[in-house]
């Protein structure tokens, strides 16, 4: 087994940094845009990820990181924070909306405490900002703590400060694919499709299809689920499709969010190159022919990270997301 752990307490300052920027810049669902501020003039920013395309003029979270011998003390947390807000203050940006210390040796006791009691933390900063931040912010500049920066720092919310440490990273599904491509070991599979009781929207064209397909084998018009209730082989056919859409379903928004993309869609074009010439093949009618692509889907053997996780259920609900997507039809 790969101890992922020490990989981690083995990267340097900036390889730290460039982990998180890729971490981040892979969670697609949370943030519009990621960027590494590195070297001098970052003002405290080392990871960016941005909420909207507003960038610094929207909501945004801070990840700065932190690879010491040691936890990291309090002095460099109370000025990392100092140095943040003062910036803030001077409009170089507006404050972030969260705030993540990245140390894989986590944060001493002193500093937690703080973390953890957001209003002693804030009053902390300002009754010792001399200490903390005066001199330390701009080399050969000593920054006072106005009346109106003091106000500024007092309308910041503490409690968006947290700590990413090396049990967070290793425990993270969203890390653990990123550890993954750096380190190597198996990426960790995707959570189980729940089928919800009420079709949903974006269900609504491949199940036309497949009513349709029950239409022709049956001869009987099929216009809506409705119609299954008093013929339950087809019944009980559509709830065995509707499990393969969303298995196929939980699997895509999983790795689309946490994998590279040609990844994924490697995997997907091996499926549909796998199944396109049998549904091309004449068949009785459409229900023979989904019936034998579901066949041929599950006989697939994809290759590439994710080949171990994409299970039957998984390539022949792609399928019916091709068929969503008008790349696969029953009827001839």
């Amino acid at each position: 087994m790969i101890n992922y752990e020490r990989h981690i307490l083995a990267l340097d300052d900036i390889e730290l940094e460039k982990f998180v920027r890729e971490w981040a810049d892979h969670q697609k669902v949370k943030y519009n845009s990621v960027k590494r501020f590195a070297g001098a003039g970052d003002m405290g920013r080392d990871v960016v990820g941005f909420t909207s395309n507003m960038k610094h003029d929207g909501d945004w979270v801070n990840y700065q990181c932190k690879q010491y011998g040691k936890s990291v003390p309090t002095d460099k947390g109370m000025l990392e924070i100092g140095k943040i807000l003062f910036y803030a203050y001077k409009n170089k940006f507006t404050v972030p909306k969260e705030y993540f210390f990245v140390a894989p040796k986590g944060v001493n006791r002193n500093l937690e405490s703080y973390i953890f009691k957001p209003e002693t933390f804030k009053n902390e900063l300002i009754s010792n900002w001399d200490k903390y931040c005066k001199s330390k912010i701009i080399q050969k500049t000593d920054i006072e703590l106005t009346d109106q920066l003091k106000d500024f720092i007092l309308s910041y919310d503490f409690s968006t400060i947290d700590v990413i440490d090396i049990d967070t990273i290793v425990a993270d599904r969203n890390f653990r694919n990123i550890l993954v491509d750096w380190f190597g070991g198996d990426i960790l599979p995707p959570p189980d499709g729940e089928v919800p009781t009420i079709i949903q929207d974006k269900e609504t064209k491949y199940i036309e299809k497949i009513l349709s397909a029950y239409s022709e084998h049956d001869g009987t018009k099929f216009i809506n689920v409705d119609d299954l209730n008093e013929h339950s082989r087809f019944k009980i056919d559509l709830e065995i499709q509707r499990e393969r859409y969303f298995s196929a379903d939980a699997f895509n928004r999983f790795y689309r969010d946490n994998t590279a993309i040609n990844v994924l869609d490697s995997l997907k074009k091996q499926i549909f190159n796998g199944v396109y010439d049998t549904s091309q093949i004449e068949h009785q009618n459409a229900y023979i022919c989904m019936c034998s692509v579901m066949s041929q889907a599950s006989n697939i053997t994809p290759t590439g990270k994710l080949a171990i996780h994409a299970k039957v259920d998984v390539r022949q609900g792609y399928c019916h997301h091709f068929a969503n997507k008008g790349k696969l039809n029953w009827n001839k």
